[in-house]
């Protein structure tokens, strides 16, 4: 296989016929015709359904397969092609939880592009224990996780650490703000995974989360349930504060507090400069972190 048959090839599936393939490329449709031949006995198989009076390209099932390699062939020739403008741009990759994306990260990433213009940034969301493995794989550069974990060439790094807090809606005259964890109706809980050391201690009031009647799996579905009855939750202070501001929240303290969660920043050793910088960027911007992540009870009446 050749770039001029690959180039033929898709060409036909693309326009959708042999003839406009021929002219696209300025040859001959017998052109076309010997190169798509030529493939097809190479590898010994049939590329294109041949009905007669019928003028539309219809791809055999080896044709769907080698339509696929051609278009990954055509990418790495591409990106052969662009290691002089590669050389001096970068695209890193970052994947975090939702919660750490969309309430803490979201302010630091319009950063990283202002301050670093050769760096473009991909924004992927994955679950805490699906992190490691990518970095593990090299699918992302730079991942944060709630899980803190010993892996072989992996450097793992405490970023933030984050109170806990219960949410409601807002109710008139509201006054306490630490509230007794038997006072709340576990029927009425909306319940997120925070993590083991979360489950552990949600298992010690309310039982397993089993018992909960709605379990949802990223922040935002809190508002719609939030604002039509009766229901809690409990989030870290970064999410209440979010929702606070907006106005029809209340934020308690419970008084027995669930444990904060930990958010660890995770790399593998010998990032590439572009990775590294984009790296050190976050890591350097904690202060700011620390601010969105600041405790409840210093700021009562926020």
């Amino acid at each position: 296989m050749n770039l001029s048959q690959v180039e033929t090839f898709l060409s036909i599936v693309r326009l959708g016929s042999l003839s406009k393939a021929a002219n696209h490329l300025y040859v001959s449709q017998s052109t076309i015709s010997q190169r798509l031949n030529n493939i097809e006995k190479e590898y010994s198989v049939i590329l294109l359904e041949r009905e007669k009076g019928v003028k539309s390209v219809s791809l055999t099932n080896e044709g769907e397969r080698f339509y696929q390699i051609a278009l990954k062939y055509e990418s790495l020739l591409l990106e052969a092609k662009n290691l002089k403008s590669m050389s001096t741009e970068a695209t890193i990759t970052i994947g975090a939880v939702d919660s750490v994306h969309n309430y803490i990260l979201n302010t630091i990433y319009p950063l990283i592009s202002q301050q670093n213009s050769h760096i473009r940034i991909a924004i992927h969301t994955h679950q805490s224990n699906e992190i490691y493995s990518l970095i593990d794989r090299r699918e992302i550069d730079i991942g944060f996780s709630l899980q803190d974990r010993i892996l072989r060439n992996v450097k793992v790094s405490l970023l933030f650490e984050e109170q806990m807090v219960m949410i409601r809606s807002k109710v008139n005259d509201f006054t306490d703000r630490i509230i007794p964890n038997n006072e709340l109706i576990p029927e009425n809980q909306l319940y997120i995974n925070w993590g083991i050391d979360y489950h552990i201690w949600h298992e010690k009031h309310w039982g397993p989360p089993t018992n909960t009647y709605i379990q949802i799996d990223t922040a935002k579905m809190l508002l719609e349930f939030l604002s039509k009855g009766e229901y809690w939750a409990v989030v870290p202070v970064s999410i209440a504060r979010n929702f606070h501001k907006q106005g029809w929240i209340d934020v308690c303290l419970l008084e027995d507090p669930p444990p904060f969660r930990n958010c660890y920043q995770v790399e593998r050793e010998g990032l590439n400069i572009h990775a590294q910088q984009v790296s050190e960027f976050i890591f350097q911007s904690k202060t700011r972190i620390e601010q969105i992540v600041r405790p409840w009870e210093n700021q009562i009446g926020y």
